[in-house]
């Protein structure tokens, strides 16, 4: 009997992990560029570099923290280039700048702090985990994250001259509420393109959104997610302005337009690793998460709330996929061992930072 040898047909899907990977980088430089020119526009020249710096900093740093374990660990000559790429750290890098401020212009502190947390956010957030496909927390969310809690008072957001002098969220969670917000933003132009002190990256919606659509079309993210968490974000905002005076169009557009949302939603919440396996699980996720950005911004100290809410929920997800996936107890029971360990490290390592 003579046998013939062929490539299996059951496969056929094109989009691989690489091709995702560098979709989802190309839809960063898109917003990165966006966002380098938006710096420049509300604080000329020395924004723009600031932003630029950053950025070099944070990719630049996350490459070397994963070239330098990966010969630390003795992985071969041969393949530590390429698995320096598949771990994908221009990805890290880009969203961690990206989420930070430019911090204050006559200082150099935010780049020592871009520095260090591209370092937690690729080590710690990736890393320790076995790498790209095995991380449990958004490494970029973990560096970020680990900056405002160990380098809060570095992360300043410079004055614009002629602009409102604090973020629309700050501003919303000030003792004159909605109204101070939307007398000096009554403008959703200036929400839509940035025109509003904030982060360097997260501001820019209507960038955030070209580049979302194109992951979609491409078929790198699914839409369900961003859609759903901003869609329970707006009840959520329509609810509470219900309960106080009245239904507020105004006060649901800023919650959506400002601060984190969108950019949390598209590039953080769609991590492939870190989300659900299935839609339904999906959903739950996305609700989960808006849910507790809506608490933390309303009734926390902090006017933002997409970083830590994409960490919550990350830990959430073995739960999560075994109500709504067949995941065996096995692979749920070792998740949650390294949900706790890292918990513990994280700990640790903020306490030792406060006290140095």
């Amino acid at each position: 009997m003579k046998f013939k040898y062929g490539v299996s047909p059951s496969y056929h899907n094109k989009v691989s992990t690489t091709n995702m990977m560098n979709d989802v980088t190309i839809a960063l430089l898109f917003v990165a560029i966006c966002s380098i020119v938006l710096q420049y526009s509300l604080y000329g020249i020395e924004g723009s570099i600031r932003a630029i710096l950053i950025f070099v900093i944070a990719i630049i740093t996350c490459v070397a923290v994963d070239y330098f374990y990966l010969k630390l660990t003795k992985v071969s000559k041969e393949k530590v280039g390429g698995t320096v790429r598949q771990n994908v750290p221009v990805i890290t890098g880009l969203i961690l700048a990206m989420t930070l401020p430019l911090g204050n212009l006559d200082s150099y502190e935010i780049f020592y702090v871009t520095f260090i947390s591209a370092i937690i956010a690729e080590l710690f957030g990736k890393l320790i985990y076995g790498g790209f496909g095995f991380n449990i927390f958004n490494p970029a969310g973990v560096g970020r994250a680990f900056a405002l809690i160990a380098f809060g008072k570095y992360l300043a957001i410079p004055a614009i001259d002629g602009l409102a002098s604090a973020s629309p969220l700050t501003a919303l969670s000030s003792a004159e509420g909605l109204s101070a917000v939307t007398q000096t933003f009554n403008n959703y132009t200036s929400l839509l393109f940035g025109a509003h002190m904030g982060t360097i990256g997260e501001t820019i919606v209507i960038p955030i959104i070209v580049a979302g659509i194109y992951l979609i079309y491409k078929n790198v993210i699914d839409w369900v997610l961003p859609a759903t968490s901003i869609i329970t974000i707006a009840i959520l905002a329509g609810v509470v302005s219900c309960f106080n005076g009245g239904f507020n169009i105004d006060y649901i557009l800023i919650h959506v337009l400002s601060g984190g949302l969108i950019f949390g939603g598209i590039f953080m919440l769609t991590d492939p690793v870190t989300n659900p396996i299935n839609r339904q699980g999906k959903m739950i996720y996305a609700i989960i998460f808006a849910l507790l950005t809506f608490l933390i911004r309303v009734y926390a100290s902090l006017p933002e709330g997409v970083v830590f809410s994409v960490l919550i929920v990350n830990m959430l997800v073995p739960m999560i996929d075994k109500f709504t996936a067949n995941v065996t107890d096995v692979n749920v029971n070792k998740k949650v061992i390294s949900v706790v360990a890292t918990l513990v490290v994280a700990i640790v390592l903020t306490c030792l930072f406060q006290f140095v």
